[in-house]
């Protein structure tokens, strides 16, 4: 009983540093991501620190498969003309499952959630709210590089997919439908509690999006493209994954 006692609790003294850890890491991201004028430079600093960590030949063995999720929550405010304000919150939820084909190479299919709000308030049009909701289903690889203390791992994450989204207009009953296609490298961190559970800090990295807001118009004039690269697209969530097998 004493023998099982003391595992119990080196199990909840190592979950507790690492989820420490990485929290700290998010935070201190977040920090960067405030500061405009020093932000990429730090972000580099950061990705060449990663790139001088020595690794090991820790594996994840082919056959395993990988089921977990990752929770991003973005908030911002512009201002509008003269005494309009735009705020925009944005919720995402992105379920995956996962199989490894090779060692420390996994694919499968993520599944995308995104829930935004747009509350807008002008002295001239008066306030209102727009929502969004948008599905995106993505194939997905990912590749883990582990670093000298096997419980860390770097990895880069590669996804494209296609996604359907239903907008609630503020001057309309009427829900408008739109599509879209999205492409995206982001790299990550992972802290491995044990073999089977893993806490992810995912980056946004790369992305390219080609949206259609209005599918059932024929006119493309209301299409939009995006590529983002650079400290903006670092926006960070958290997330579990959970392996099966050995």
């Amino acid at each position: 009983m004493q023998q099982t006692q003391t595992y119990s609790d080196l199990y909840n003294k190592c979950f507790w540093h690492g989820f420490s850890v990485l929290i700290g890491i998010y935070l201190y991201l977040v920090k960067l991501l405030n500061d405009q004028k020093t932000r990429m430079k730090k972000i580099l600093a950061l990705c060449a620190l990663a790139l001088t960590v020595g690794y090991v030949q820790a594996q994840i063995a082919p056959g395993r498969l990988m089921i977990g999720s990752n929770i991003g929550y973005q908030s911002q405010k512009n201002e509008q003309g003269v005494g309009g304000e735009l705020r925009i919150k944005r919720l995402i939820i992105n379920p995956q499952l996962g199989y490894f084909v090779a060692e420390n190479f996994a694919v499968g299919l993520d599944v995308a959630y995104i829930n935004q709000k747009d509350n807008y308030s002008s002295w001239q049009y008066g306030n209102g709210e727009t929502e969004l909701n948008t599905t995106i289903l993505s194939p997905f690889a990912r590749y883990y590089i582990f670093t000298s203390n096997e419980k860390f791992a770097f990895y880069a994450e590669a996804m494209v997919g296609i996604g359907f989204s239903k907008t609630d207009p503020s001057y309309s009953d009427e829900d408008i439908n739109g599509k879209n296609f999205n492409a995206r490298l982001s790299p990550g961190f992972s802290y491995f509690f044990t073999e089977k559970w893993v806490l992810d800090l995912q980056l946004s990295g790369i992305s390219y999006v080609s949206n259609d807001p209005n599918k059932e118009d024929d006119a493309d004039n209301d299409e939009n493209y995006s590529f983002v690269f650079g400290a903006s697209s670092f926006n960070p969530s958290l997330g579990f994954r959970y392996f099966i097998g050995k």
